[in-house]
């Protein structure tokens, strides 16, 4: 018992334990990757609320016991800044946040960090917190077009590589139909989660009232008879198998493909520039031929008037 005392209380060996706290760190990394990237949805939430609750029991202890250790101040800095994003872009999602928080608060406290050094950084990611919160708050809900969106209808494509759905986007004026494509195979599905992708096209919107009938005609979408999505534009061939193509910069990746009134004032100020420039630049062209022209005819005047001179010369010397 004294030997495995000794073993458990040794600074070396406490040190190499803490290695395995950076487990927690690449948890929270992954899930800000995939809470920005992709609909996280709950196959069995009871299921994901026991592993949750082992792993972020198993990592609390693994903190205390190596809270001695460099390395575990340093994981308790470093998880306070992934943990921010994930609180911000999946906010209401209690069963994932709430044991992060736990886990992120306890090995940050825990820490045998000097105070001061404590005081100072804890004081930097308060701050953080705050501010951060509030500026994501405004941007999202003052500066954006809030929307209802209720979804109408969806479909598969004959292949299944892509899938389309409907959206009754209800705002502040008329509100519109939508009609988005998505791949169709990129979803990714851990068990007691899935992952669904957020690539998405717009592919057409109108202004209500205003009705869709969307249906696959092979490889072509077709809505109210006309094609506006060909799926074989937007897959290739690699190595004898089929992967998206979808590179062109008309598909979003993110939720935050949504209507920002200021971004789209820029985006209505830089098009009307831009039809200015070009106005402009077809003006100087068409005066600059204009000159060309106005040029050839005063050349061509001015070799008329030479000829009648030196005819005029040749009948007065006769």
């Amino acid at each position: 018992m004294s030997k495995f005392m000794t073993v458990v209380t040794n600074k070396w060996f406490r040190i190499g334990v803490s290695i395995l706290g950076v487990a927690y760190s690449i948890v929270l990394a992954y899930f800000d990757y995939n809470v920005f990237f992709y609909d996280i949805e709950y196959v069995s939430q009871k299921e994901f609320a026991i592993v949750g609750a082992v792993f972020s029991a198993l990592m609390c202890l693994l903190f205390l016991y190596t809270r001695r250790s460099p390395l575990t101040c340093i994981y308790g800095m470093v998880n306070m800044v992934l943990f921010f994003p994930l609180l911000l872009l999946d906010w209401g999602n209690w069963p994932l946040l709430l044991p992060a928080a736990a886990v992120t608060l306890f090995g940050f406290f825990c820490c045998h960090m000097n105070e001061t050094a404590k005081t100072i950084f804890g004081t930097i990611f308060l701050l953080m917190y705050i501010l951060g919160g509030i500026a994501f708050f405004l941007v999202m809900n003052v500066f954006r077009v809030t929307t209802t969106d209720t979804l109408i209808e969806r479909g598969v494509s004959p292949s299944g590589a892509f899938r389309y759905y409907v959206l009754d986007v209800q705002n502040k004026s008329t509100g519109k139909l939508c009609v988005y494509v998505q791949p169709n195979t990129l979803d990714v599905d851990k068990g007691f989660i899935k992952m669904d992708t957020t690539i998405k096209k717009l592919v057409k919107q109108a202004p209500k009232p205003v009705e869709f009938e969307c249906e696959w005609s092979g490889t072509k979408m077709i809505i109210n008879g006309e094609v506006y999505f060909d799926e074989a534009k937007n897959l290739a061939e690699e190595n004898g198998q089929l992967v998206y193509d979808i590179a062109d910069g008309s598909w979003s990746y993110t939720y935050f493909s949504i209507e920002y009134p200021i971004f789209n004032t820029i985006e209505d100020v830089k098009g009307k520039l831009d039809k200015l420039a070009d106005k402009l630049s077809e003006e100087d062209e068409t005066v600059t031929e204009a000159g060309e022209s106005e040029a050839q005819e005063t050349e061509a005047e001015s070799e008329t008037e030479q000829e009648e001179t030196a005819v005029e010369t040749e009948e007065e010397s006769e």
